[in-house]
């Protein structure tokens, strides 16, 4: 089965403790992630994993929040929901559908605030972004509940039994 070609930027100032976060991991995730998602065998992401003062400067940039944040997404598609992207065709080149921005110290302050592991935590944005790539969001309350449980068996797909200690409750 051939994998999909993902993108990984680790800025390459960060100190990763133990390097627990490694490209190979990171694409093995989103392809379990995307693959469950029935994304397109030629469509992926590029994932960018960088720091609280660059996540300051992008959330500021793009959303007009002067603060840190711990995921961010940029689409390269039409946020239309839809329940499968799976296209017929394997012969259309690759494409980006977006990037997911991770801030690892903010990952870092996450995973030890909700007692799960660092790795966890990292998966859990990444979830959440490729979920608001593919134009879910969690806004309104069925919006919320649908994004959720759609979270919880993405989650599940990329970390297996691991997945179920972690909370997958947004704040409405």
């Amino acid at each position: 089965m051939e994998k999909r070609i993902t993108a990984v930027f680790i800025d390459p100032d960060l100190v990763i403790l133990d390097n627990l976060i490694e490209e190979n991991w990171l694409c093995e995730i989103t392809d379990s992630a995307l693959n469950h998602l029935e994304v397109a065998k030629n469509e992926s992401i590029e994932i960018a994993i960088t720091n609280d003062q660059t996540m300051r400067d992008l959330n500021l940039r793009h959303l007009g929040i002067d603060s840190t944040t711990d995921v961010l997404s940029f689409s390269n598609i039409n946020p239309i929901k839809r329940s499968s992207y799976s296209d017929q065709q394997n012969d259309i080149p690759p494409k980006v559908i977006g990037e997911v921005v991770i801030s690892i110290e903010q990952a870092g302050r996450q995973a030890a605030a909700k007692s799960i592991s660092f790795k966890e935590e990292v998966a859990f944005l990444l979830a959440h972004g490729i979920l608001h790539l593919l134009g879910y969001d969690h806004e309104a309350d069925d919006d919320r509940i649908q994004m959720e449980n759609l979270h919880r068996k993405t989650l599940y797909s990329m970390l297996g039994k691991a997945s179920m200690q972690i909370n997958v409750d947004y704040l409405a």
